[in-house]
């Protein structure tokens, strides 16, 4: 994919839209490994910029860029990882299934652990407070006296890390 006449990038001339092009898309490689996500990301953060914002008036129109590609990672991480249910559902959900699954499940669940307990300190508990409490971000922030910025940055880490182990330990989203 590269940046067409059409597109315009609103303003900047051709040379610095490949060099804004090539970098977005470093940048966006170094936050995932999956090459398809590379290109939605991508894709959607153009799309995003597009409505929003005329790059030629920006000091900086990659840290925008950068800036907006993170908002869309966030967005892509939270909705390929399910919302955390309490354990006491997942226990009268597992009580329904087969032996099969309900070891399956546990296993899981084992391996989700485990990947927790690896997580800095730090991470692990903003990423529990989220989705096992159900704060929000401004009450994660507030509660553990760091800035909103950084309990994003900690929930994306934490999401792309736990999906990353769970595919590398062999767990896809059919198991």
């Amino acid at each position: 994919m590269k940046p067409s006449d059409d597109l315009n990038w609103h303003g900047l001339s051709r040379s610095e839209a490949n060099v804004l092009w090539t970098s977005l898309r470093a940048f966006i490689r170094s936050l995932t490994f999956d090459s398809a996500q590379v290109d939605d990301i991508f894709q959607e953060t153009v799309l995003r910029t597009r409505k929003s914002k005329c790059l030629s008036e920006l000091d900086s129109p990659l840290a925008y860029m950068i800036t907006v590609s993170k908002s869309v990672l966030y967005d892509f991480q939270r909705k390929s990882i399910p919302q955390a249910d309490d354990i006491q559902t997942l226990e009268l959900q597992s009580a329904d299934e087969s032996p099969d699954v309900a070891y399956l499940n546990q296993q899981k669940l084992d391996e989700v652990e485990r990947i927790l307990s690896a997580m800095a300190p730090l991470r692990r508990q903003v990423f529990l407070l989220r989705r096992i409490d159900g704060l929000s971000r401004d009450e994660i922030a507030e509660k553990l006296d760091i800035s909103l910025e950084a309990v994003k940055k900690h929930l994306t880490r934490a999401m792309v890390e736990l999906t990353v182990k769970l595919e590398e330990a062999g767990w896809s989203k059919d198991h």
